[in-house]
């Protein structure tokens, strides 16, 4: 914490202050330095870590701040009531402030919103009502992100956390070499859920519950409710196999030197898919980097089953990004034929197909996969039962007859034959430019874990029930993925001398600041 360098938050933090100073205020980088000491420190409650920095002046140091003059629990909420508002604007009654709608009680129907999968419409969602009944929502999503690439992000709470973690974490980090490669980056993306700190029954805004009022005694009503959190909802958990009352959050990670490195985190509120949160993830950060000068270049993406849908491959082919999705277990539907002008097979019969789209020779079997033309952008497939070895240091072909079940050759002319030629763009779910059964596919996938480890990481932290509504949790989190990137350093500067070593060059570095703030005491 001592050798983290916040200058770069300097301009984005002043930019949500009033530019005339009425009064003195707590300089910003300070602040935010105590809220990320909080954060190293694993401490979940603000009231606990005020507490705890009274009891240890040496923590109220490293922050930049006196002993004797800590900021309390009020001045931390405000301060993140400040980022939560964005831009500083003057009062005006036309304005509503963004923690003026979180604050308070919300007179909600989670039941009604859960049915009809309304609720509250997120920034960037297209209502229900208003999409193609022929469209899926990443679909409609697509057609609305595509034409707005080159179109600069709104200037809101969202882009000043987006802005912090890149400034503050992301480019130390390349800076010092930890990342490397960015021409070829492989980014892996996945979608979990910050528990609420709000009550999931909420306040009665009826009298149901008085005896007699409802027929047979039943509290349980369909009439609205109070809560504290606008937009919590119940969220299935698929990693803890139960339901969880909060929010969830979308987030990228690249995984580079042995190290996860968190890129972006979002956190609309609700309970919104991974279909589309994933799409806006990516979307917002292609932008980010672009607007603060960062020459990166995403090649891969890496995803679970929950981003197999066309939308997403459409999406990626426009980017030109290769997708490595798995195929989703319950959307595998059967293709038994596929015609002779997609395929380009050698056939003049049209061609069968598996149910994961693995064409099927004459005989039935799988054919094998030979290899991608990326200049045709075609898959090229063979005989199942033809295959290469190497005898006597020579490159051979054998056919294994025994292995076919009409025993015989179909092709005897060709040597790979029969063959079938099959373009991505007959299907680019079922076809994409690395096949799912290839060795660098499954290798791939591997890197898709770093995600998971990022939020096993998040569980440490402590975050669950730490605050009632999504804004303040994706503070908590993205002060979480600050934390990360400093760690990651850290760590490889161990690498390079001790840890006696690099805290007296901390200290001797860091010394005339501490000495001037000592005497001012």
């Amino acid at each position: 914490m001592a050798r983290l360098n916040l200058d770069s938050a300097i301009p984005i933090l002043e930019s949500v202050y009033s530019p005339v100073h009425r009064r003195t205020a707590r300089d910003p980088v300070c602040m935010l330095r105590f809220m990320l000491l909080m954060a190293l420190f694993k401490v979940s409650s603000i009231t606990h870590w005020v507490k705890q920095v009274r009891s240890i002046p040496f923590l109220a140091i490293l922050a930049g701040f006196a002993p004797d003059d800590i900021p309390g629990v009020g001045t931390c909420y405000d301060f993140m009531r400040r980022i939560i508002n964005g831009p500083y604007q003057k009062p005006c009654p036309h304005i509503t402030r963004r923690t003026k709608f979180n604050d308070g009680k919300h007179k909600r129907n989670i039941k009604s919103e859960q049915k009809s999968k309304k609720g509250r419409t997120h920034e960037g969602c297209v209502p229900i009502d208003d999409q193609n009944p022929h469209q899926s929502q990443s679909e409609t999503l697509i057609q609305k992100l595509l034409p707005q690439a080159d179109q600069p992000r709104v200037n809101d709470f969202q882009k000043i956390l987006d802005d912090l973690l890149i400034q503050t974490a992301l480019k130390p980090s390349i800076e010092d070499g930890l990342i490397s490669d960015l021409k070829n980056l492989t980014v892996s993306g996945d979608g979990s859920i910050l528990a609420s700190a709000a009550s999931p029954h909420g306040k009665p805004t009826c009298s149901c519950r008085s005896k007699g009022t409802h027929p047979e005694g039943v509290y349980d009503c369909q009439h609205a409710r109070l809560y504290s959190s606008p937009t919590a909802t119940w969220c299935y958990d698929a990693y803890r196999a139960c339901f969880v009352f909060g929010d969830r959050y979308y987030h990228l990670v690249t995984h580079q030197n042995g190290h996860d490195f968190p890129l972006m985190t979002i956190m609309p509120g609700g309970n919104e898919s991974d279909y589309t949160l994933s799409l806006k993830t990516f979307d917002r950060f292609l932008k980010a980097t672009r607007e603060n000068n960062l020459e990166m270049r995403i090649n891969i993406f890496c995803g679970d089953g929950h981003h197999d849908s066309y939308a997403h491959y459409d999406y990626f082919a426009a980017k030109q990004v290769i997708p490595v999705i798995p195929l989703a277990q319950k959307s595998k539907t059967p293709y038994p034929h596929l015609p002779e002008n997609q395929t380009g097979s050698c056939s003049d019969s049209p061609t069968r197909l598996d149910t994961d789209g693995t064409p099927l020779c004459p005989a039935g079997l799988r054919m094998r996969h030979h290899y991608y033309n990326k200049r045709k952008k075609t898959h090229v497939y063979c005989c199942p039962v033809k295959r290469s070895t190497h005898r006597d240091g020579k490159y051979l072909l054998v056919t294994h007859l025994d292995e076919c079940p009409q025993k015989q050759d179909c092709t005897p002319q060709s040597a790979l034959g029969p063959l079938v030629y099959i373009k991505s763009e007959t299907d680019r779910r079922l076809y994409p430019p690395i096949l799912r059964e290839s060795r660098q596919f499954k290798q791939l996938m591997k890197q898709r874990t770093a995600t998971e480890r990022c939020n096993y990481l998040n569980d440490t932290y402590h975050l669950d029930r730490s605050s009632r509504n999504a804004d303040y949790g994706l503070i908590r989190l993205t002060l979480a993925n600050i934390i990360e990137h400093a760690v990651i350093r850290y760590q490889e500067t161990l690498k390079r001398s001790s840890e006696p070593e690099a805290l007296k060059q901390t200290l001797g570095e860091s010394a005339p600041a501490l000495l001037k703030l000592l005497k001012a005491v």
